[in-house]
């Protein structure tokens, strides 16, 4: 058992720990049949109690370690239950296993039985858990289930620094290339180190600040397992040359670098980091895993430890009173005097990079892509950081507005950055989240630049583009442009309750007219979408009539980007497009709505006229329900003239005063034009009367007749006033047809 020499033996019933006492006495009363109270101690200055006992272990007939039937365990507690329970056990000839604590030499092995913070399972820890966690790390053992496939092979360091250090992704980069390292100090208080390359220009500031960084690496083929934490530095030197690494030159190179920077230490508390690359190794297998960074720490100088080197003296003479070491020539460094120089074991942190973000964010790895995002506002701000933040892409950024005082509210940029560029300053945000994100800003209008514009080059390299400006002109062009790799489109609807993500098909055969078509027929179709276009509050950010903002919570702007942002990844990953509505409820509960695409295209009289698959059902049905006699009704739809593209979404039910035969159908007027204002609101003004549709009865295809032929005539004539063309669309017995036509002067 463990009977440390600051301790003393105490009785039982004379402990004072609240955990002490009652894991004692549930020993006693509960657990005589495989475990015996051995000894009750105490550290008079700490008041920590230790509680051994011999604990009986069902051992297999061949245990992965050489665990005994029989082990002596001591538990250690602090005073008030303030830390968690340490246990130990005392004998040198312990086996080596995974899960538990590096220890210093001439102490323990320590089991790690629970890995949850102390402040977590304090308030429900009792004494039969804490057995039971005994029990169970020592049956694990036997059975070689002590490692889980999520965790490092070597056991955890105890660390006893003060200080915690802190890895910038630049500075790993430097240690991959073999090049110096400076330590900065974020405070005072010299708890936390950060680590970047070196700095000429700041040298003379890292040395006032006390600190300074050695960097070295054990090859993976020359590691072998660490089993005991060194508590000075001549121990590190000579077990990192157990595993053929002479940390000396280094250590000699770094005296030399502090001495030839600053000449002076008396004033001054030193701290020397030395981080070390050590492959972990499993315990049984001696296989390699990963590689982590280790941080020793030496509260003494570069003076002091060229001094226990033999490579410095002291200078106590009266001469150059200002030089407190001189160099010794040709003096060779020696291990032998470092064991003067205290080492303690410090974490390390290490900068956020793509790997580690996706880790943290659960995504698995995915190919590195890059994304041309249009749109620098609120919710591109904010999406892109959310994906900087999981380690998402690589980004172009496009916009060219400038970041106004009402910004602030929804942006994710600060108030210092007021009246600059969007994209410059997000890219600098975005850079300061993550040191390895590679971000691209163009200050640029993407409408305006021109094919020769840096925007259009971008927007040809990009593996997939986003589009976050909200702007349905933007989406409608990148839809339309040949060059253009596959594009996703996102926004809030004007009230800040929904958003709506869309993106084309991998292959591009599905653009982004294709899901705007189907997200517009089930705005306009579906009752739990009554409300999604409804008018946003809005107000003015300045005097002029067009400044103009909608009102929007914050609030919603970060729930939505997050919904966004979630399903981006695997929206641009899939083969086949996406549509996704989510709608907020007033009671906090969010619908998300997945809606399949399909759409048909035809061409026609110079035009492309794209169809919704489901409202060709919807009128297919509708032809059936009516028979023998014929029906029809008026189309809502979206006509791009410039483009040449009409897009058939909906059709409005036949007014009551219509009249159906079984040779021909006249479609009333009662409340039509009601209808069709309303389905411009609900649609917040995408679509517009676009023509009939009609159906033919039983036996007779969708071929044209002359009277059909007759009212797309009449029917163009009536919308030549807007200078549209018109749609007639006709639903036979197993084929559709249409019919598009201009208005033309002789």
């Amino acid at each position: 058992m463990w009977r440390p020499k600051s301790s003393e033996e105490v009785d039982r019933t004379s402990l004072e720990a609240p955990l002490a006492i009652a894991f004692a006495k549930y020993v006693e009363e509960t657990c005589a049949d495989f475990a015996q109270l051995r000894e009750c101690r105490r550290y008079a200055k700490s008041g920590r109690e230790i509680v051994s006992l011999d604990l009986k272990i069902g051992v297999p007939q061949r245990p992965i370690y050489p665990i005994l039937p029989t082990e002596a365990i001591s538990v250690a507690f602090f005073p008030d239950n303030e830390g968690a329970p340490w246990v130990f056990v005392a004998r040198e000839d312990f086996p080596d296993t995974p899960h538990q604590n590096l220890m210093p030499e001439g102490q323990p092995s320590a089991l790690c039985i629970d890995d949850r913070p102390w402040q977590d399972a304090r308030a429900n820890y009792t004494p039969s858990e804490l057995m039971g966690r005994i029990v169970m790390w020592f049956d694990k053992a036997c059975q070689g289930e002590l490692h889980g496939t999520d965790q490092p092979y070597d056991p955890v360091f105890l660390y006893d620094s003060a200080h915690e250090v802190i890895v910038t992704s630049q500075a790993e980069q430097t240690m991959a290339d073999g090049e110096r390292l400076d330590i900065w100090t974020t405070d005072d208080s010299r708890k936390y180190l950060i680590v970047v390359p070196f700095d000429r220009e700041r040298a003379a500031s890292v040395s006032t600040a006390g600190l300074q960084v050695v960097y070295a690496e054990v090859r993976p083929d020359k590691m072998s397992r660490i089993r005991r934490a060194p508590q000075n530095l001549r121990r590190l030197v000579e077990m990192l040359k157990e595993r053929d690494l002479d940390l000396l030159p280094a250590l000699q190179s770094a005296v030399e670098d502090w001495l030839a920077l600053a000449r002076e230490d008396r004033d001054k508390a030193w701290s020397f980091c030395i981080l070390l690359h050590m492959p972990q190794i499993h315990p049984r297998t001696g296989e390699i895993g990963s590689t982590n960074l280790s941080a020793f720490m030496c509260s003494s100088s570069g003076g002091e430890i060229g001094q226990a080197l033999g490579i410095l003296d002291a200078n106590d003479s009266d001469q150059a009173g200002e030089v407190k070491y001189v160099r010794l020539f040709a003096a060779k460094p020696q291990a032998e005097g470092l064991d003067t120089i205290g080492v303690s074991v410090a974490p390390v942190h290490l900068q956020l990079n793509a790997a580690r973000a996706k880790l943290m964010s659960g995504r698995e790895e995915t190919a590195i892509r890059r994304v041309a995002m249009i749109g620098a506002g609120s919710l591109g701000s904010s999406l892109a950081e959310m994906l900087v933040r999981e380690g998402q892409f690589q980004w172009t950024i496009i916009d060219d507005d400038f970041f106004l005082p009402h910004n602030v509210s929804r942006h994710t940029l600060l108030a210092n950055d007021l009246g600059r560029s969007k994209v410059n300053r997000l890219a600098s945000r975005l850079h300061s989240i993550r040191g390895d994100a590679d971000l691209i800003p163009i200050h640029e209008n993407v409408l305006r630049g021109g094919p020769d514009g840096k925007a259009a080059g971008a927007l040809d390299s990009a593996d997939l583009i986003v589009d976050a400006s909200a702007s349905v002109t933007v989406s409608r062009w990148l839809a339309d442009r040949p060059s253009t790799p596959r594009v996703l489109s996102t926004f809030f609807t004007p009230a800040g309750r929904s958003a709506v993500l869309m993106c084309e098909s991998a292959d591009r055969k599905v653009t982004l007219r294709d899901v705007e078509a189907v997200y517009l027929r089930e705005v306009l179709t579906n009752p739990l979408l009554h409300d999604h276009h409804q008018s946003g509050q809005q107000m003015r950010f300045t005097g002029a009539c067009r400044a103009l903002t909608n009102r929007i919570p914050t609030s919603s702007v970060a729930v939505l980007s997050g919904l966004i942002a979630g399903s981006v990844p695997d929206a641009s990953s899939a083969e086949d497009p996406v549509l996704k509505i989510w709608t907020m409820r007033d009671n906090g509960a969010i619908d998300c709505l997945p809606v399949p695409v399909a759409t048909i295209r035809a061409e026609a009289a110079d035009w492309t006229v794209l169809f919704v698959h489901s409202l060709l059902d919807e009128l297919v049905e509708k032809r059936k329900i009516a028979l023998p006699n014929e029906t029809g009704g008026s189309l809502m739809g979206m006509i791009d003239y410039e483009a040449r593209i009409i897009s058939v979404v909906h059709a409005l039910p036949a007014p009551k005063d219509s009249v159906g035969t079984p040779t021909s159908f006249e479609r009333g007027k009662r409340n039509l034009r009601r209808r069709i204002d309303d389905a411009q609101t609900r649609s917040g003004g995408q679509v517009r009367y676009v023509g009939e549709w009609h159906s033919h009865p039983a036996g007779h295809s969708a071929a044209p007749s002359s009277v059909d032929m007759k009212q797309i005539e009449d029917l163009s004539v009536a919308l030549e006033i807007d200078g549209l063309p018109a749609v007639s669309l006709i639903i036979g017995e197993t084929d559709i047809g249409f019919l598009i036509r201009e208005a033309h002067h002789g």
